[in-house]
This record gives structure tokens, C-alpha cells and sequence, in this order.
């Protein structure tokens, strides 16, 4: 009983840090977005308008 209690505590400790890593993941995909559009959109309009005077 007890190498069953074992290998749970050992799959869920898996489980529990694979949760956690695609938590981590979300936030920075989430974060990267966020970002993504404060400084790429701006910094694109700026070269198009750029461009468009040419």
C-alpha cells in the first residue's frame, strides 16, 4: 500500500507541476500579447505613416 501512496504522491506531484508550468506559460503568452499591442501596434502605425509620406 505504502509504493501506492508513493507513486501518487509522485504523479500528482507531476500533475501539479505541469499545471503550474502551463500557468506560467498562459501568463507570459498573455503578458507577451499585452505588450505586443502597447509597443508593436504604435511602433507599426508610426512606420506606416512613415512609408506613406514617402
Amino acid at each position: 500500500m505504502d509504493a501506492v501512496l508513493e507513486e501518487l504522491r509522485e504523479t500528482s506531484g507531476l500533475i501539479v507541476g505541469l499545471i503550474m508550468a502551463l500557468i506560467i506559460l498562459g501568463l507570459i503568452g498573455y503578458a507577451l500579447t499585452n505588450v505586443n499591442e502597447s509597443i508593436v501596434s504604435p511602433v507599426v502605425q508610426f512606420i506606416k505613416k512613415m512609408v506613406g509620406r514617402k
